[in-house]
């Protein structure tokens, strides 16, 4: 493999391992949220098929 070839996979594989343990620490600190926003409440019946 050339050294540019080298150079780009390594920085593919930081930025895609990199994103999943950003996401997995931002899932620890903040697992579910407090509330969520007002509406998108279905009335019985009206759910979507």
């Amino acid at each position: 493999m050339t050294p540019i070839a080298i150079v780009a996979l390594v920085l593919a594989l930081t930025l895609v391992w990199g994103g999943l343990v950003a996401s997995a620490i931002a899932l620890r600190l903040r697992p579910e949220l407090a509330e969520y926003p007002p509406g998108g409440d279905d009335q019985p019946g009206e759910e979507l098929e």
